[in-house]
């Protein structure tokens, strides 16, 4: 987390616990609406579902 609380993710929404995505308005970034936050989280779904088919396959 940064100063200000916020979880900080790579460009994937990937924390730096192995596993653990974060998206919309808890991570930090500089612009924050709806349709950011809903962007990051199909990012994250992405990202997720790669991490799961990496990990598991």
């Amino acid at each position: 987390m940064d100063d200000r609380g916020y979880i900080l993710t790579d460009r994937n929404m990937k924390t730096n616990v192995e596993g653990v995505f974060a998206a919309g308005d808890v991570v930090q970034k500089s612009l924050r609406q709806v349709i950011t936050a809903a962007a990051d989280g199909a990012v994250a779904a992405v990202a997720a579902e790669e991490y799961i088919n990496e990990k598991f396959n």
